[in-house]
C-alpha cells in the first residue's frame, strides 16, 4: 500500500531480476503507509512542554529540516487553530520544509486524489488548494513541496514506462499546476523503484524545471545504496553487491535537484552498528560528491511495520540522528556546512517523547 493508494512496479536494476521482484512490495510498501489518523493527537500541543525560551530562539536560527506529511493533511478536516499549533510547533523545532503528499500517477497515467487514493486529483484539487492556503495563512515561514509518488514500473515483472517522453511531459505539467495554481513553493519527485541510474530520470528532471521555473524547489527523494562497495562488510545475502547510485549518477542529480533527500530506511540492516554506520556512509559519500549548491537532506524513520528491509528495533530515529552524526564526525567543518538537515519520515504522530530526543539529539548537538 502506497501513499497514493496504489501497489505496482518491480526493482528497475538488471542484476537482480525476478528475485528482486519477488522483494518489491517488502521493500517500498512501508516508506509511502504514512499512517496520521489520529490528527487531533498530531497536531493539538498542549502549551509547547518546550518552553517559550525555545520558541524564542526558534525565530533567529535557520529553519534547516523537513518533515513529511501524508494525505491525512490534504484530504483530512483540519481546523484553523490545529494548523496554527502544529505550524508553529514545526518552526520551534526548526523544521522549515513540509513535504506534502499530494498523488500518486496510477497504472493508467491518471493522477490520484482523495482520501483514499480512489478518486481523479482534478476532483480534489480544490482540497489541495484550500489546505495550502490555510496552512501558509497560520504560518508562512514553512515551505510546502507537493510530494508526488511515480512509479517506474506499471507491474512488478514488466511494464517500464520512465522512458516515455509523454509520461515525462505528463509529470512536468501536474508539477506546473500544483506550483501555478495550488500555490506550492515547489514538488519533491518520489520515483520507484530506482536501484541504478537511468538517464531517464534525468531527462525527467529537466523536463520539470522546464516547467516550474528556477523559483520553484525540486527535490528528488534518493533511493539509497543498498550494498555499497564500500561497505563490503555489510553484504546482503539477497541483495546482489553493488547494488547503488553510480558516484557520476548522484553527481548529475544533484547538479539538477534543489534538494536531494537521502531514504536512510529499508536498508535491510539488522544491528544498530551497522545501520548507524551505513548513513554514515550516504552522508559521507554525498557531502564528498557534492559540486553545486544543493540542499542534502537525511530522512530519518519512526515508523513501525517490520519487514525484512525494515527492522523498526534497529532503524530508529535515535539511530539515524547518530548515522548522521557519525557521518558529519568524518567530516571537516566546511563539509559539515554542506549537510542542511533531517527530514523526519513518521507513521503517526510524534510523542512528546519522539520531540524530546529530536531536540536534544539533534537540535541541541
Amino acid at each position: 500500500m502506497s501513499a497514493g493508494g496504489g501497489t505496482s512496479g518491480r526493482s528497475g536494476s538488471g542484476h537482480l531480476g525476478q528475485q528482486r521482484a519477488l522483494r518489491f512490495s517488502a521493500l517500498f510498501a512501508p516508506r509511502n503507509r504514512l499512517r496520521v489518523a489520529t490528527i487531533g493527537g498530531v497536531i493539538v500541543i498542549a502549551g509547547f512542554a518546550f518552553g517559550a525560551f525555545f520558541n524564542r530562539e526558534s525565530e533567529t536560527l535557520p529553519l534547516n529540516n523537513a518533515i513529511w506529511l501524508d494525505r491525512t493533511w490534504v484530504y483530512g478536516d483540519i481546523g484553523d487553530a490545529q494548523m496554527l499549533e502544529f505550524a508553529d510547533r514545526l518552526v520551534a523545532h526548526r523544521i522549515g520544509k513540509a513535504y506534502v503528499y499530494v498523488s500518486s500517477l496510477d497504472i493508467d497515467n491518471r493522477w490520484t486524489g482523495g482520501p483514499q487514493g480512489a478518486d481523479g486529483f482534478m476532483n480534489s484539487r480544490l482540497a489541495v488548494a484550500q489546505f495550502v492556503d490555510a496552512f501558509k495563512s497560520q504560518n508562512d515561514r514553512v515551505d510546502l513541496l507537493a510530494w508526488i509518488e511515480i512509479w517506474t514500473h506499471l507491474d512488478r515483472v514488466d511494464g517500464y514506462r520512465l522512458d516515455d517522453t509523454n509520461l515525462h511531459q505528463n509529470i512536468a505539467d501536474f508539477s506546473r499546476l500544483l506550483v501555478d495554481q495550488l500555490g506550492f513553493d515547489g514538488v519533491l519527485l518520489d520515483v520507484k523503484p530506482m536501484f541504478a541510474g537511468k538517464d531517464d530520470f534525468i531527462r525527467l528532471i529537466r523536463r520539470v524545471r522546464s516547467a516550474v521555473g528556477s523559483e520553484h524547489t525540486i527535490a528528488v527523494a534518493a533511493t539509497a545504496d543498498l550494498t555499497p562497495h564500500d561497505l563490503r562488510l555489510q553484504e546482503i545475502p539477497t541483495i546482489a553487491p553493488g547494488t547503488m547510485w553510480s558516484s557520476n549518477f548522484k553527481q548529475r542529480i544533484m547538479v539538477l535537484a534543489d534538494e536531494v533527500v537521502l531514504l536512510m530506511y529499508q536498508s535491510y540492516r539488522q544491528s544498530r552498528l551497522d545501520y548507524v554506520n551505513w548513513i554514515a556512509y550516504h552522508v559521507e559519500t554525498y557531502v564528498n560528491l557534492l559540486e553545486a549548491n544543493t540542499d542534502i537532506l537525511v530522512s530519518i524513520p519512526n515508523y513501525g511495520g517490520a519487514s525484512s528491509a525494515h527492522n523498526p528495533e534497529v532503524e530508529t530515529m535515535e539511530a539515524a540522528i547518530d548515522g548522521v552524526r557519525e557521518g558529519l564526525r568524518r567530516l571537516d567543518e566546511v563539509e559539515r556546512a554542506l549537510v542542511t538537515g533531517v527530514a523526519i519520515f513518521s507513521d503517526e504522530q510524534l510523542s512528546e517523547a519522539d520531540w524530546a530526543l529530536f531536540r536534544e539529539q539533534w537540535l541541541q548537538r
